[in-house]
C-alpha cells in the first residue's frame, strides 16, 4: 500500500474520531442540560458549562452571566479552603460524596446545598462534573419535624407536671387560707406565698394549653371589631405605660371564620409583649391589609429596643423567655393557634423594634361589598 493511500486512511480515522468525540460531547450537553440537577462543568477555576437549571439556582438571567464567573465567586468564603482538597480528588480520578456547602448566589444571597464533585472529560480536556442540590427545604422541614418532635414531648411532659403539681398545690393553697385567719400579724408573709401560688397556678394552665390544646369552634367574625375589642381591653395597660396603640385598617369591615376566643388571645399577647418590650413609653401600629387573592394580613409594630439575632431565632421555644415573670409559653401557644387556623407567623427584629405578621386565610366577604350588591340586585328588581 503506498504512503499516500495510508496517509488518507489516517485522515479519515483521524476525523471519524473527530466526529465521535463531538457526538459524546454533544450527547454529554443533553444529558447535564436535562438533568433535574443543577450542574456546573469546571476546569480548575473556570466555569465551562452550567445547565439551565444551574443558572436558575443561582439567580442568573442566562447562563453567560455563571460563566463569567470563577468557581470560588459562587462558595461562601468559610468553604475556600476545605474545598481545595476536594478539587485535588476529583482532579486525581476520584469522585466525592456528597458535601453541605454555602453557596452565594448572584444578588449576594446564601444557601445550603450539598455538592459532588465527578471527574469527566469535556472539551478534550480533563475537568470536574459538578452536581449541587439545594437543600433549603430539606432542612426547614427537617427543623419543623424536630419541633413538633419536641412540642409533642413537651406536652406530655407539660400535662404529667401539671396535673401531678396541681393535687398538692390546692391542699397547700386550702390550708394557707386557713391559717391566715389565724395569723394576720404575717399577713405580708402570707401575700408573698399567695403570689407565688398564683404564679405557679398560671403556669400550670398554660401547660394544660399546650398538652390539650382547646377544640376550635369557627365562626363568622368581623375582623376590625374584634381587634377594636382586644384594644380597647389594652388601652388602659397601655396608657399606664406610656404607650400609644394605633389601628390602622385598609381592608373595610372584613369577615374571616375563626375561633374569636382564641384568636382574641393571640391578638392580646402580641400587644402585651409589645407594651413590655418598651418600658419607657412609645407607640404600637395594628395594620390590617389585604394579602394576595384569599388572605389577609395584621401586622403588629412597636418601637421598641428590638432583639438580637440570636434571641430571635429561639422565639416560640418552650420556656424560653427574656421577660423575669415570663413562662416563655405565650408566644409558642399564640403559633400554635395561628397554625391551627391554616395561618402563619413571622417575626423580625432590630434596633428600630419588632414585627410581627399574622396571615390568615379569608372564607368570608366584606360586608360593604355586599350590602351595595343586594341594594343595586334590588334597585334593578332582580
Amino acid at each position: 500500500m503506498s504512503s499516500s493511500i495510508k496517509a488518507a486512511n489516517n485522515d479519515l480515522n483521524h476525523t471519524d474520531m473527530v466526529e465521535e468525540l463531538e457526538k459524546r460531547e454533544e450527547s454529554y450537553r443533553d444529558l447535564v442540560e436535562n438533568s433535574p440537577d443543577a450542574v456546573i462543568i469546571a476546569c480548575g477555576d473556570d466555569i465551562l458549562f452550567i445547565n439551565e437549571t444551574g443558572a436558575s439556582l443561582f439567580g442568573a438571567i442566562n447562563k453567560e452571566e455563571i460563566q463569567q464567573k470563577k468557581v470560588v465567586d459562587l462558595i461562601h468564603a468559610d468553604y475556600h479552603e476545605g474545598i481545595k482538597e476536594r478539587v485535588e480528588m476529583v482532579t486525581s480520578g476520584n469522585a466525592t460524596d456528597f458535601f453541605e456547602y454555602k453557596l452565594i448566589r448572584l444578588d449576594g444571597s446564601v444557601f445550603e446545598a450539598e455538592v459532588k464533585g465527578i471527574p469527566t472529560i469535556f472539551q478534550n480536556q480533563a475537568a470536574r462534573h459538578i452536581i449541587i442540590r439545594d437543600i433549603t427545604d430539606r432542612k426547614k422541614t427537617l427543623a419543623l419535624l424536630l419541633n413538633a418532635e419536641k412540642l409533642n414531648m413537651a406536652g406530655q411532659l407539660a400535662a404529667g407536671i401539671a396535673h401531678e403539681v396541681r393535687n398538692p398545690l390546692t391542699a397547700i393553697k386550702g390550708f394557707l387560707q386557713l391559717m391566715e385567719t389565724k395569723l394576720n400579724e404575717h399577713k405580708s408573709y402570707f401575700d408573698i406565698i399567695q403570689s407565688e401560688i398564683n404564679r405557679i397556678e398560671l403556669i400550670l394552665s398554660e401547660l394544660l394549653v399546650l398538652a390539650k390544646p382547646q377544640d376550635l369552634k369557627f365562626a363568622p367574625v368581623r375582623l376590625q371589631t374584634m381587634i377594636e375589642d382586644v384594644k380597647t381591653l389594652i388601652d388602659t395597660q397601655a396608657i399606664m405605660n406610656n404607650v400609644e396603640i394605633t389601628f390602622m385598617n385598609e381592608c373595610g369591615n372584613l369577615i374571616i371564620n375563626c375561633d374569636q376566643n382564641q384568636l382574641k388571645q393571640v391578638v392580646i399577647n402580641f400587644l402585651k409583649n409589645a407594651i413590655e418590650a418598651m418600658p419607657r413609653g412609645g407607640e404600637v401600629t395594628i395594620e390590617l391589609k389585604k394579602h394576595g387573592f384569599n388572605q389577609v394580613k395584621m401586622l403588629f409594630k412597636d418601637n421598641g429596643c428590638g432583639m438580637p439575632r440570636h434571641v430571635l431565632q429561639r422565639i416560640g421555644e418552650p420556656f424560653f423567655t427574656t421577660k423575669e415573670s415570663g413562662t416563655g409559653l405565650g408566644i409558642m401557644n399564640s403559633k400554635q393557634i395561628i397554625e391551627n387556623h391554616h395561618g402563619t407567623v413571622h417575626f423580625w427584629s432590630d434596633k428600630k423594634g419588632t414585627i410581627i405578621e399574622v396571615i390568615l386565610p379569608i372564607n368570608g366577604h366584606i360586608i360593604e361589598k355586599s350590602k351595595q350588591k343586594r341594594s343595586s340586585l334590588a334597585k334593578n328588581g332582580q
